[in-house]
């Protein structure tokens, strides 16, 4: 387990696989049961029972509920960061297939990922999970901006990290109101969210490509 999965919200860090394997038992409880009686309703308590823990055993490793929540979150984040870099890395899509693929995968982790319907970004429990200054959300177009620059050769203007993280939350949005009650996901919105990112990128990289065209008429007048 990486340490920066709960950083400060951990008491302690497993260092042996049974406590690894104990922590990652927690978490993954801890999702089950979101789904099954929602955040609301959870307690540190009902953790321990549902894990075999005496309720004073959860706290040899976090300090409450909203810690193991944060932790929870931070392992989702990092997922979805890992496999979206991955899918827009591949050197065999467009840019636009690897958009499509990327939304893909968030509305997957939205089916499989336990509890992730409620958690998705993690803003509701912390906007600031892996990085003080940045939101999660930032941290999230940050990796997509970077991609974009080094895979797709898109010139690093400086409002290329601001229109991408538009494009994160347009996807949040939309993949949200796509699950609210259809624990599939809307088609409809589903395709929209991927229409629409890609549309608002593109006009992005053609306005991107019209200004360098016209800086370099203007440089050799």
């Amino acid at each position: 387990m990486s340490t920066e999965i709960a950083g400060a919200s951990l008491r302690r860090v497993p260092r042996q696989d049974r406590s690894e394997q104990r922590f990652e038992l927690i978490l993954d409880t801890t999702a089950a049961l979101i789904d099954e009686v929602g955040y609301g309703n959870l307690t540190t308590s009902l953790i321990a029972k549902r894990v075999g823990m005496s309720g004073p055993g959860i706290y040899r490793y976090f300090d409450g509920l909203q810690a193991i929540a944060s932790a929870l979150a931070t392992r989702n984040l990092h997922r979805f960061l890992e496999n979206a870099t991955s899918i827009l890395s591949d050197e065999n899509v467009t840019w636009q297939e690897a958009m499509a693929n990327a939304v893909d995968i968030y509305c997957e982790m939205h089916r499989s990922e336990p509890g992730f319907r409620w958690l998705r970004l993690g803003d509701a429990i912390d906007r600031h999970l892996i990085d003080e200054s940045d939101t999660n959300r930032k941290v999230v177009a940050r990796m997509m901006a970077e991609v974009f620059i080094s895979r797709y050769k898109v010139s690093p203007r400086d409002d290329l990290l601001e229109h991408v993280e538009i494009m994160v939350e347009i996807v949040d949005s939309l993949t949200a109101r796509a699950f609210m009650t259809n624990p599939k996901g809307d088609e409809f919105f589903i395709d929209e969210c991927s229409r629409i990112v890609i549309g608002y990128l593109a006009d992005y990289l053609a306005a991107t490509v019209e200004e360098a065209e016209r800086r370099e008429r203007l440089a050799t007048r």
